[in-house]
């Protein structure tokens, strides 16, 4: 499931808009919208935002390569 889609179930969950995500993490709605359809290519910082508003975290791995 990629990032856009479980933000739309999260905020679906919660009961926002799209337009209640954008106001409340101040990001723009096109950026809202593009994320959630797949489209979008946010910064860290931009996501970062939008997650915290919907209570979820980012959680980075590296991934380790056998040689």
């Amino acid at each position: 499931m990629d990032i856009g889609t479980v933000i739309k179930e999260r905020r679906a969950l919660l009961g926002i808009s799209q337009q209640d995500l954008a106001d409340f993490s101040g990001v723009g709605i096109s950026t809202i919208k593009d994320l959630e359809r797949g489209v979008g290519n946010p910064s860290m910082k931009t996501l970062k935002k939008i997650l915290d508003v919907v209570g979820l975290e980012m959680v980075l791995q590296v991934k380790q390569t056998v040689k």
